[in-house]
């Protein structure tokens, strides 16, 4: 089973939590990385409630000031599956540590998709990203294991 145990904003909120989701404000996700992303090319205030990120690492950039980058067309990849087609990224000019491993969850029903980076430098997740990135869809049966789905589990939900 696939576990993943960052589900926590920068604010201390869960992802899943209601209001919550993706955004692409810099320090949403982890204090002081750099690097967001949402499903539009939305200003860094919209927050996309459809969805929420669970990760185990997340990059870290360093350098001048926070760009948005261009929509990415991810409607090829199995983030199609969970309705994403499109993906805009928010980071600082250098990549400084870090890669990017997470799941991105479909809060209406716990479909999930894995996004994994390995790059070192900053052009792996930018411009470009998604050909950068593994994509690929999380069976239900591996998960993901989340701190959510402990939660629910507990609650009895599933």
């Amino acid at each position: 089973m696939l576990k993943f145990t960052n589900i926590k904003l920068a604010s201390g909120k869960s992802g899943a939590d209601r209001g919550e989701g993706l955004k692409l404000a810099d320090a949403y996700y982890k204090t002081a990385s750099h690097f967001a992303f949402n499903t539009t090319d939305a200003d860094n205030t919209t927050v996309n409630t459809d969805y929420y990120v669970v990760y185990n690492e997340w990059p870290t950039f360093s350098g001048g000031s926070n760009t948005d980058r261009a929509d990415q067309d991810v409607s090829g990849t199995a983030l199609n599956d969970i309705g994403i087609t499109n993906i805009n990224t928010r980071t600082k000019t250098d990549h400084a540590s870090g890669t990017l491993d997470c799941v991105i969850i479909r809060k209406s029903d716990s479909k999930a998709v894995r996004v994994k980076i390995d790059g070192s430098t900053s052009s792996h997740y930018k411009t470009g990203w998604a050909a950068q990135a593994t994509i690929t869809v999380v069976d239900p049966k591996q998960g993901p294991w989340t701190p959510e789905r402990g939660r629910k589990q507990n609650l009895g939900y599933i």
